[in-house]
C-alpha cells in the first residue's frame, strides 16, 4: 500500500512539474542575444577558425625551410669497370645541407668507397682500394637567388593567407548577423502583425455579439450580421496564415541559434538613442566600416601576395651567378704490387657558375600577370570603400527619415484611436452604420500596426549600421575581434 501511495506521489508530482514547464512564458530575446547563440554554437565559424588556424602553419613550414637537411645513401653491387674487369664495389655517402636567410648556402658532404677489382688496373693502384672524402662548401648567390626571396616573400605570402583566411571567416560572421538580422526582425514584424490580428478577432466577436443583439431587437437587418461575420472570418483566416509564417521563420532562426525546432521566444525589439550624425560622425563611421570589412581585408591579402609574386618572378627572370667556394680532405688506402698506400691530401677552390634564359618573355609576362592582380585588388578596394561611403551615408539618412516617421505615425495612431473611439459612440447611439465602423476599426488596426513596423524597421536599420561599422560585434563574448589595418 505505502509502495503504492509513492508511486501515486510520484505521477502527481511529475504532472504538477510538467504543467508548470508548460506555463511557463517564452523566453524573451534581444537582436544580441540570438547572435550570441549564434556565433556560440553554429559549426560554419567553427570550421572557419579551424581555416585560420591551418593557415598559421604555413608559416612554420616556409620557416622550416632554413633548416638543416640530412641525406644519406649507400649499397653494393657487382659490375664491370672502366678496363672491363669485374669489380664488387660498396659506396655510402652523407651530407648536411641548410640555406639561410641571406640566400648563401653550406653543406658538408663525405663519401666512402671500397673496390675490390679482379684484376688490378694497376701496380701502383691499391687493389682492393678504400677512398673517403670530406667536403665543405659554401655558395654565394650574385644575382638569382640573392636574399633567398623563396623564404622572405613565402613569409609574406603565409601572412597574407592568414589575413585572407581571416577575411573569410568575418564575411561568414557578417553573413550570419545579416541573416540572423532579416529572420530577427521578419519575427518580430509576424508578432506584430499576429498581435494586431488577434486584437482584430477580438473586436470583431464584440462587434458580432452587439450587431447579433441589435439585430433581436429589431435595430440591425441581416446585411449587418453578414458583414460582421465576413469580417471574423477575414481576422481568422489572417491568424492562421501569420501563425504558418511564424512556425516557418522561427524554426530557420532556431537552426541558426543551436535550439530546439519548437523553442518559443518573444523578440524584443530595442530602440537605441537617436544620435546626430554630421560630416565628421559619418567619417567615423567610414573608418570604423573599413577596418571592419572582409573585403578589404581580403584585398589586403590579395595585395601582399600579389606583391610576394612579383618579387619571385624578378628573381626568377635575374641571370643566375653563383660564388661556390669547397675545402675537403681525400684519402685512399690499400695493398698494391709495391706495398701498402696511405695517402691523404687536402683539396679545394672556388668556381662561378652562370647560367641564363635567352627567352625573358615568358618571365616578362609572369611580372605583368603579377602587376595586374595587385592592380585589380587596389581598384577592387577603391570600390569596396565608395559602397561603404553611400552605404553609410544611405543608412543614416533612412535612420533619420525614420526617426521623423515614428513621431507621424504616433500621431496618426492618437487621430485614428479618437476617430473610432466617437464613432463607436455614435454607433450605439444608432447614429452610424455598421460598415462605416468596420472601416473605421480597419484603419485603427493599420494605423496600429504600422507604427509597431515602423519601429521595428528603424531598429533593424540602427542594427545594419551597427553590423556594417563592426560596433556590433563590441556586444558579443569571445568574438573574433577583426584586425586593425596599418
Amino acid at each position: 500500500m505505502r509502495r503504492t501511495e509513492r508511486r501515486t506521489w510520484l505521477l502527481a508530482g511529475l504532472l504538477v512539474a510538467s504543467l508548470a514547464r508548460a506555463a511557463e512564458p517564452p523566453a524573451v530575446l534581444g537582436y544580441e542575444d540570438a547572435l550570441q547563440a549564434i556565433i556560440d554554437t553554429y559549426p560554419t565559424l567553427a570550421i572557419a577558425a579551424l581555416q585560420v588556424e591551418k593557415a598559421r602553419q604555413e608559416q612554420i613550414r616556409v620557416e622550416s625551410s632554413l633548416s638543416w637537411v640530412l641525406q644519406a645513401n649507400g649499397g653494393l653491387n657487382r659490375d664491370i669497370n672502366f678496363i672491363g674487369t669485374p669489380s664488387d664495389v660498396a659506396s655510402l655517402s652523407a651530407g648536411l645541407q641548410r640555406r639561410f636567410a641571406s640566400g648563401q648556402s653550406i653543406g658538408l658532404n663525405g663519401r666512402y668507397r671500397y673496390e675490390d677489382s679482379e684484376l688490378a688496373f694497376s701496380p701502383l693502384y691499391p687493389n682492393p682500394a678504400q677512398s673517403t672524402g670530406l667536403d665543405l662548401d659554401y655558395r654565394i648567390p650574385l644575382g638569382r637567388g640573392k636574399d633567398n626571396p623563396e623564404y622572405t616573400q613565402g613569409l609574406i605570402s603565409a601572412e597574407a593567407g592568414v589575413l585572407l583566411e581571416r577575411a573569410n571567416q568575418l564575411a561568414i560572421r557578417e553573413q550570419l548577423a545579416r541573416q540572423a538580422l532579416e529572420l530577427f526582425y521578419g519575427l518580430a514584424t509576424i508578432r506584430a502583425s499576429y498581435e494586431t490580428a488577434q486584437a482584430g478577432v477580438q473586436r470583431a466577436r464584440r462587434l458580432k455579439k452587439y450587431i447579433h443583439e441589435r439585430y433581436e431587437m429589431g435595430l440591425a437587418e441581416d446585411k449587418d450580421l453578414l458583414q460582421s461575420e465576413a469580417q471574423l472570418q477575414l481576422q481568422l483566416s489572417e491568424l492562421r496564415k501569420l501563425e504558418v509564417l511564424w512556425e516557418q521563420t522561427r524554426t530557420n532562426l532556431n537552426r541558426l541559434m543551436g535550439r530546439p525546432w519548437k523553442s518559443e521566444f518573444v523578440p524584443r525589439i530595442e530602440l537605441p538613442p537617436a544620435e546626430p550624425v554630421g560630416e565628421q560622425r559619418l567619417a567615423v563611421y567610414q573608418q570604423e566600416a573599413e577596418a571592419n570589412s572582409p573585403d578589404l581585408l581580403r584585398n589586403r591579402a590579395r595585395v601582399k601576395l600579389g606583391e610576394a609574386e612579383l618579387e619571385r618572378r624578378r628573381d626568377a627572370r635575374r641571370d643566375q651567378l653563383d660564388v661556390v667556394a669547397s675545402i675537403g680532405t681525400r684519402t685512399l688506402n690499400g695493398p698494391s704490387g709495391f706495398g701498402d698506400i696511405n695517402e691523404l691530401d687536402v683539396a679545394g677552390g672556388v668556381r662561378l657558375e652562370y647560367q641564363n634564359a635567352l627567352d625573358k618573355r615568358g618571365f616578362d609576362a609572369a611580372i605583368y600577370q603579377a602587376r595586374l592582380e595587385i592592380r585589380m585588388a587596389e581598384e577592387d578596394s577603391r570600390k569596396v570603400r565608395d559602397d561603404l561611403r553611400y552605404r553609410i551615408a544611405g543608412l543614416v539618412g533612412e535612420l533619420e527619415a525614420s526617426r521623423k516617421a515614428l513621431a507621424a505615425y504616433e500621431a496618426r495612431l492618437k487621430s485614428e484611436q479618437r476617430k473610432f473611439d466617437e464613432a463607436l459612440d455614435l454607433y450605439r447611439e444608432g447614429r452610424f452604420t455598421t460598415d462605416r465602423l468596420i472601416q473605421f476599426e480597419n484603419e485603427l488596426q493599420a494605423a496600429r500596426f504600422a507604427l509597431e513596423q515602423q519601429r521595428i524597421e528603424y531598429a533593424q536599420r540602427q542594427r545594419d549600421l551597427a553590423i556594417l561599422r563592426g560596433t556590433i560585434w563590441q556586444r558579443i563574448r569571445d568574438n573574433p575581434e577583426a584586425e586593425v589595418m596599418p
